[in-house]
């Protein structure tokens, strides 16, 4: 682990992740720079992560910049929430939510999705008021969330989604009290055509017209 803690690692992601994610060590400052400039590089402050788009072209450019010193792992399998038994006091705050939800008219599939993270969110906090659970001890549950289950930054969301679902709309709490802290939106940048990508594009057309029309935008 020291060695890795010393190296750039790139984690290996699942056949439809739309991103790769990379760690690199503090002290790799020229590298950092030089891995910024790479389009569509982002970095996610709350894994302390960076990451590209899952393109081979922009991969290839990543990689050469650390050269043999890149480690390629895979990520630590996430460890899966705990299965919740519902109690009376559980099934009772999930009834009246899926009822809410439903004159609200939101869609099965958000009903669905919705009772299911609220389940541990309940568990969580069986022992407390869920009518007294402030925002920082919202954000605290998804915190340990991350911390100990790696939830996707997708999870994430979701799961405040759901718990703010449940205050706004089933229990009518205000919107502004639950402002709850969100990851920081992952932004893709447009990839750029190369100079000789744009030159093939503006000779294809045979057509004079065709041609000049390209020229001209």
């Amino acid at each position: 682990m020291k060695t890795e803690r010393q190296n750039p690692i790139m984690f290996v992601p699942i056949a439809t992740s739309g991103r790769v994610k990379f760690y690199i060590p503090y002290p790799m400052k020229a590298e950092r720079e030089k891995f910024k400039k790479i389009n569509s590089s982002f970095y996610h402050s709350n894994q302390k992560l960076w990451s590209v788009a899952n393109n081979i072209e922009i991969l290839n450019q990543a990689k050469a910049i650390f050269g043999q010193r890149l480690i390629i792992k895979d990520f630590d399998p996430a460890i899966s929430t705990p299965k919740v038994i519902l109690s009376e006091k559980i099934e009772q705050a999930l009834g009246k939510n899926h009822q809410k939800m439903v004159l609200k008219g939101f869609s099965i599939s958000t009903i669905r999705t919705y009772q299911q993270e609220l389940k541990y969110f309940f568990s969580f906090f069986e022992q407390q008021d869920y009518k007294t659970i402030t925002k920082e001890q919202i954000e605290g549950f998804v915190y340990h969330l991350i911390i100990k289950y790696k939830i996707s930054e997708q999870k994430q969301n979701t799961t405040i989604n759901a718990i703010k679902c449940y205050y706004e709309h089933t229990l009518g709490m205000p919107r502004e009290y639950y402002t709850i802290t969100r990851p920081k939106k992952s932004v893709n940048l447009p990839n750029v055509l190369s100079e000789e990508e744009v030159v093939a594009i503006l000779e294809f057309p045979e057509n004079i017209k065709h041609r000049a029309i390209l020229h001209t935008i």
